[in-house]
């Protein structure tokens, strides 16, 4: 789903129900197996990536 960047609230609405996979995404951010733009605070928009964001 993420293997270019895409908004948290996209990627999540594209997976299946958002309140079921954000969660998940939550979780693969902390593992550091998802990566998030950080220069702003985390939010719907954020791009989210399974790379590195430049």
């Amino acid at each position: 789903m993420f293997a270019e960047p895409l908004a948290l609230m996209g990627g999540a609405a594209s997976a299946g129900e958002p309140l079921a996979v954000l969660p998940v995404l939550f979780h693969l951010l902390w593992s550091h197996e998802l990566t998030a733009e950080m220069s702003q605070p985390l939010s719907a928009g954020s791009l989210v990536s399974s790379g590195v964001i430049r």
